[in-house]
């Protein structure tokens, strides 16, 4: 069994705050464009990037139109650059990057593209740098997610499925991780095998292909991988608190017992019907509507992240 190195990304420059869900329609957009414009508002140099690379929809939910998109960055030649495709938006300190334009050929960009591409961000000399993930499980959602792992967050609502698919989004990103972090077409045909990491560290410690010592190793690396990874969760469309916290912690629960993954709970949204009202207009809720409780949520959020 052999180890590749992974890549970290330069500690210095922006921080980076990776928005996810693994299922659609959570309200994952909605809620990164919220958060980036009340945090900007607050003092603080903030860049919103769209990185769905298939359906992008930021823009919409801003109430903006862009001429230059992330393909440009993707396309250039030699030395890459963000300062081509960043555009700023109506909204002081906050700065746009858009989405791709769809095609096919920018959907899936190679893995140093992408590692080039958060280099970049860290470059931007924002303050905070956030990022629309994709809906789903793919390979791009998962490599942007792991890329700044520490600073993941998980949108869910209180619904079973949404619950179901943020695990199952959690164990990808994970495995996706070991795969990396070992060069072993071993691992990956064990990993393919089984549905959890403590199933997976069971077939470890059951292998007679490795030696006592390198069984451990193996098992404490693993063990490792899993505790590097700090999702904070997110439970959109809530009644009450109560059914938030029932919400954050089920999916907790199975975290940490079957992925050895420690979340912890960001904050939750009220469930509001006014939001689409304020997605169709392009007029983002903690503008348009400030006092609604849902907007409070966003500043608490805001808040606990540390932007005062």
């Amino acid at each position: 069994m052999h180890l590749i190195e992974e890549q970290h990304m330069p500690a210095a420059g922006s921080d980076i705050l990776v928005i996810g869900g693994g299922k659609g329609g959570v309200g994952k957009t909605c809620f990164a464009v919220n958060l980036a414009i009340e945090i900007a508002r607050r003092g603080w140099r903030t860049v919103l990037l769209d990185a769905d690379l298939s359906c992008s929809n930021v823009e919409t939910v801003l109430g903006v139109e862009c001429d230059t998109r992330l393909d440009d960055f993707f396309y250039q030649k030699g030395a890459k650059s963000l300062e081509y495709v960043i555009r700023d938006t109506a909204y002081e300190n906050l700065r746009l990057i858009p989405g791709t334009s769809g095609l096919l050929d920018v959907a899936n960009p190679r893995y140093q593209l992408k590692v080039a591409l958060i280099r970049e961000l860290r470059k931007l000399g924002a303050d905070l740098v956030l990022v629309d993930l994709d809906a789903g499980a793919h390979l791009n959602t998962l490599d942007f997610f792991l890329l700044a792992a520490d600073s993941g967050v998980l949108v869910i609502t209180p619904e079973r499925t949404s619950i179901d698919n943020a695990f199952k989004f959690l164990r990808a990103a994970l495995f996706r991780r070991v795969t990396r972090f070992y060069n072993s077409a071993e691992v990956g045909l064990l990993l393919k095998r089984c549905e959890s990491l403590s199933e997976f560290i069971a077939c470890v410690r059951e292998s007679h292909a490795l030696e006592d010592e390198t069984r451990e190793q193996v098992i404490e690396e693993m063990s490792a991988l899993a505790r590097s990874m700090r999702p904070r969760i997110v439970v959109n469309k809530a009644a009450n608190v109560y059914e938030a916290k029932i919400a954050a912690n089920i999916l907790s629960k199975h975290v940490r017992q079957h992925l050895m993954i420690e979340p912890e709970l960001l904050g939750h949204l009220y469930f509001d019907q006014h939001v689409s009202e304020a997605v169709n207009s392009g007029m983002p809720f903690v503008i348009g509507q400030p006092h609604r409780k849902i907007s409070a949520c966003i500043a608490d959020m805001a808040n606990r992240l540390g932007y005062f």
